[in-house]
């Protein structure tokens, strides 16, 4: 195990022979570490239990090996607030309640990311209740207050860490102990956020950060990688296989509003129209506050394959004043980070940003500010004032895909999931597909939805229409935080053909771009990793789509690890083909958190075998 600072370790005692097992280690007794190992500053002792908020584990200081073991807590939430609070076995975690308010299960031994019930019919919040975590025959069954919540066939041998973890909420334990036929431990890092630096040093962090802005060592800082990675990226560029390069940086930003990310775009012709957020950051903790300059709609244009852009435009610039306001100057899905005193329920019921092109020459924007046309290549816009307003639009709120696709035979269409909201704040993910059509260029739109299998929380779909098929990679939320691949065609009520994948992250799954390569005739995904902020592309034959079994093409970019807390992007859906010079368009944002943060353009080769063979390189 590495050494960790300032962590306790307290020797293991009490290894008596206790009930019908061998022995019986006692990790907490009346509030008090007595065989466990935790970040001592990150848990207190208080009368009768130990307390702590955030992802601090603590773990006993044994393992379990083979045979039947009882694991017994005493613990309580102070609420339901999407904690990811959670009991960890191994590899594995026993939520007691995720992001989306579900106990839920998540690990290689477990079926990952299930839900197996609501916590509010076995947890009271501030309620104190005894986990009991029995194996008996390999057959693993958890008790609350000695109701049956989840049972699973479970013949792990060795289980080198078992501990518990709060997370937003405040979690308290009074009592933990294990029985069993206990075997040394190996526990991994306590916690990745337990070591980041304080928030009042990031804070500090950005001033410079910011100070660099319209310098060559603003790029590069925003960008976050190292000497290494740079000097490969200029060979790759020398090869022509891949670049990267600024499209918009905040070297002159409109008061706090310095973090610019969520690049999508579309290709109408030669000239790429793209969209990206303006405002004062993605951690609430670490920005600025928005005011009237925040936008989440930036629009730039280029017509010579990213090399120039033109100046940036704001979508709500074509809006009437009444329309820009409504409800307030923050969009409606965003004003509980931004504007949380606003309880307005004026506005529109859309969030993120979607693009697309029309049969006939259009654009069209879908956006937090609304619904939006151009028929000029993106020069000129339109506001199409009625759609998706909260009058007009009864559903849950609209978390759009970065794409819309114009289909010949139904119209436009615009793919999503749907985000439910309780007291202003999104709350839950409903495991559908939904897919709005407009038969009038954008004014209006119809809704429909396919059914989802329960382990799939589906999130900003990227989507490809191919031989008469849709295809889409998606976002399968955590507690999987996997990419999940499916097909479907339009008009049909549940979608048969999804599956995870193998490219699964740690934390936080973000939007990633699908194509169908016509160069390799491969189906390829440009997929951000936001566990060690990087990059990387994986293809699969169409031959081969029921394995579910994606080729790693190479690693295509890396910065400094330490997402939301000093490093953020990617963001990668939202990619377009250049065709006609052999390349993919993939944009993506880089930097930090809470600002100063730029968008970027990767341009790689549709030759992958040659791209893939230097990177192995």
């Amino acid at each position: 195990m590495k050494s960790l600072r300032s962590v306790l370790v307290l020797s293991v005692v009490n290894l008596t022979t206790i009930s019908a097992f061998a022995a019986e280690l006692v990790v907490v007794a009346r509030g008090r570490m007595q065989a466990a190992v935790a970040l001592t500053e990150k848990w207190k002792a208080s009368d009768h239990y130990l307390e702590s908020t955030g992802a601090h584990y603590l773990f006993a200081g044994k393992g379990i090996g083979q045979g039947d073991f009882d694991i017994r807590a005493r613990l309580s939430l102070d609420a339901f607030s999407g904690s990811a609070a959670a009991f960890v076995l191994g590899e594995n975690k026993f939520g007691f309640e995720g992001k989306h308010r579900r106990m839920y299960v998540q690990g290689p031994n477990f079926p990952d990311g299930k839900t197996i019930a609501k916590p509010e019919d076995f947890i009271t919040p501030e309620r104190p209740f005894d986990l009991l975590v029995s194996r008996r025959n390999n057959s693993l069954t958890f008790y609350i207050d000695s109701k049956k919540v989840w049972s699973t066939p479970f013949d792990l041998e060795e289980i080198k860490s078992v501990g518990l973890r709060p997370w937003r909420a405040k979690m308290r334990i009074y009592e933990f102990s294990i029985g069993g036929n206990l075997i040394e431990a190996s526990l991994p890092e306590l916690t990745a956020s337990s070591m980041v630096t304080s928030p009042q040093k990031i804070l500090s962090q950005k001033q410079p950060l910011q100070a660099l802005a319209g310098t060559k060592k603003f790029e590069q800082a925003l960008l976050g990688t190292t000497r290494e990675h740079l000097n490969r990226l200029e060979m790759t560029k020398r090869a022509g296989v891949l670049e990267i390069a600024p499209v918009h940086l905040p070297t002159h930003p409109k008061g706090d509003n310095n973090h610019f990310g969520w690049p999508v775009a579309t290709m109408l012709d030669d000239t790429i129209i793209l969209v990206h957020r303006s405002m004062p950051g993605h951690n609430r903790k670490l920005s600025g506050n928005a005011d009237e300059n925040t936008t989440y709609s930036t629009i730039l244009r280029s017509s010579d394959g990213g090399q120039t852009w033109s100046e940036p435009y704001d979508v709500r610039d074509c809006m009437t004043i009444e329309d820009r306001n409504r409800g307030g100057s923050v969009p409606l899905s965003h004003r509980y980070k931004f504007d949380p005193n606003n309880d307005s329920p004026l506005g529109y019921k859309l969030h993120l940003n979607a693009i697309g092109v029309t049969r006939d020459g259009g654009v069209i924007l879908v956006s937090d500010h609304g619904v939006f046309r151009s028929d000029d290549k993106g020069k000129n816009w339109r506001h199409l004032r009625l759609a998706f307003r909260e009058d007009r639009h009864d559903g849950p709120f609209v978390y759009v895909g970065p794409r819309i696709i114009d289909d010949s035979k139904h119209g436009l269409l615009l793919f999503a999931h749907h985000t439910i909201y309780r007291s202003h704040r999104p709350v839950e993910i409903v495991r559908e597909l939904a897919v709005y059509r407009s038969r009038d260029g954008g004014e209006s739109w119809e809704e429909t939805s396919l059914t989802l299998p329960d382990w799939c929380k589906p999130a900003e779909p990227d989507v490809i229409f191919h031989e008469g098929q849709y295809t889409a990679i998606v976002r399968n939320q955590a507690p999987a935080n996997v990419l999940a691949q499916m097909r479907f065609n339009f008009g049909e009520s549940e979608i048969t053909d999804v599956a995870n994948t193998q490219m699964k992250t740690k934390i936080s799954v973000d939007t990633s771009a699908i194509c169908f390569n016509p160069v390799t005739r491969r189906f390829e995904v440009v997929q951000s990793k936001r566990e060690d902020m990087s990059i990387h592309l994986f293809s699969i034959a169409p031959a081969d789509w029921n394995s579910s079994k994606w080729r790693h093409e190479g690693c295509l970019f890396k910065r400094a690890a330490g997402f939301y807390s000093h490093a953020d992007g990617f963001h990668t859906g939202g990619a377009v083909l250049d065709v006609k010079r052999g390349v993919q368009h993939v944009f993506f944002y880089s930097g930090h958190p809470g600002g100063p943060a730029g968008v970027f353009r990767m341009t790689r080769t549709l030759q992958t075998p040659n791209l893939a063979r230097l990177l192995e390189r």
